[in-house]
């Protein structure tokens, strides 16, 4: 079953109820994506800026049809009380890509 973005949000929400958390849904396939996972550890690296925060992260390529610009999708949901800091390109994504 698909998670829908929004209802990810809600879910999280109700569990940080104190924090403000963010959606950002990133189809730019010109960025420069690394990402890191092991277990409960994961690095996030946006143009080799790495960015605190984050939540939850679906990442989508579709690679059938080689001219699509926009074959690369990131959906993040950041705690911005680290996200906001954690580079000082952090609030030019924010403004670019929040929903």
């Amino acid at each position: 079953m698909k998670t829908n973005l929004k209802d990810k949000l809600h879910e999280l929400q109700k569990k940080y109820p104190q924090e403000k958390l963010r959606v950002l849904v990133i189809k730019d396939s010109d960025l420069n994506f690394a990402f890191t996972f092991r277990r409960t550890i994961g690095v996030t690296t946006i143009e080799s800026n790495r960015y605190n925060g984050i939540l939850y992260q679906r990442i989508t390529q579709d690679r059938t049809d080689f001219g699509n610009p926009n074959s690369l999708k990131v959906e993040l949901i950041v705690n911005s009380k680290y996200f906001d800091v954690s580079t000082v390109r952090s609030l030019s994504l924010i403004k670019r890509y929040e929903i």
